[in-house]
């Protein structure tokens, strides 16, 4: 049986595309933001790759803290997540200026 390489950003593209979306908009600062696609993952965060109506983005999302073991590497996208949730939560919370 050969050996599959598991490539994190291949992963995260293919099966997190939402989740990247609206990390770009709520945590990276570009709400303006069409897509998203991960270009790198290392040990402290995500580089993205954004399309806007204003031309491509780069930005960075940084995890709560380094990742030292790849395996733990699924949590830290998981607290991401909770993070965005609990910013798009508060973002529909304040009220309209």
């Amino acid at each position: 049986m050969p050996h599959q390489i598991h490539d994190p950003v291949q992963r995260v593209n293919d099966k997190h595309a939402k989740d990247l979306l609206h990390m770009a908009r709520l945590l990276g600062g570009h709400p303006e933001a069409t897509s998203a696609r991960a270009e790198g993952i290392d040990a402290y965060g995500i580089d993205l790759a954004l399309t806007t109506p204003h031309g491509p983005v780069q930005v960075r999302i940084e995890f709560s803290e380094p990742v030292t073991d790849p395996k733990r590497m699924r949590a830290a996208f998981k607290v991401l997540t909770k993070r965005t949730q609990a910013a798009s939560a508060a973002d529909a919370a304040a009220p309209d200026p």
